[in-house]
């Protein structure tokens, strides 16, 4: 029995010295002029200095594994108590290995005017190709990108498979509605490069001062040192 129990635990360290760590990128979406432009991410176990990028993903971080619990910081304080009461915080499963942080304005936080969400970009539900859609709208918005229908409701999220099999352009046609009405409003009709090395995700975003939405498209490509 103690024969078999060794190489049963040697196998076991190997698996947890290769395992993959856990990943993220971080965004600013609709971030004020005068937002902070970095912050600290404390996961329970160390610190880290990250960027808040509005227009791009940050580069890739790496943050302990299993249960943890994010903390979004101006500094990092001496002691775990001095931590303020209200910093913006997110809960993160241990099944989400890789993820978006994606950062919001939320002026009612008087410690630090943001607040954080979780996307889980794991590669098995978010695959190189496809892309992520978040409808920040009341609107019904849908169309076609490439071989794919797009159909999305109100304040939905969705995901599209590869619109083209390689690297080439392809045809985009996305209209959308308003509440309660069945006219349909064109959006966008262009062409798109598509990318089957990356992963995309996708805003719908209102935009101030007009009743038409906005596109936001954001690339997440990993060098190959980088893969999970």
């Amino acid at each position: 029995m103690h024969f078999l129990l060794i190489p049963c635990l040697w196998l076991l360290a190997s698996l947890a010295a290769t395992a993959a760590p856990r990943t993220c990128r971080v965004l600013f979406l609709g971030a004020p002029a005068d937002a902070p432009r970095s912050l600290q991410i404390f996961d329970g176990t160390s610190a880290q200095h990250v960027e808040l990028p509005r227009m791009n993903f940050s580069p890739v971080y790496e943050l302990s594994s299993g249960d943890i619990t994010l903390l979004l910081l101006e500094k990092v304080p001496e002691k775990p108590e001095d931590i303020p009461a209200d910093s913006p915080i997110a809960s993160i499963r241990e099944g989400i290995t890789d993820f978006y942080l994606l950062i919001s304005t939320d002026p009612g936080n008087k410690t630090l005017p943001v607040s954080i969400q979780i996307i889980d970009a794991n590669s098995t539900n978010f695959r190189k190709g496809q892309l992520l859609w978040f409808n920040l709208t009341p609107n019904r918005v849908g169309g076609k990108l490439g071989s794919e229908k797009l159909a999305l409701e109100p304040n939905s999220k969705k995901i599209t498979d590869a619109p083209a099999k390689g690297s080439e352009d392809y045809p985009v046609d996305i209209y959308y509605q308003f509440p309660g009405k069945e006219d349909i409003w064109p959006l966008c009709e262009t062409k798109w490069l598509h990318n089957p090395a990356a992963r995309i995700v996708m805003f719908v975003l209102p935009e101030a001062g007009s009743r038409v939405p906005r596109i936001m498209s954001f690339t997440d490509f990993r060098e190959e040192k980088e893969k999970r």
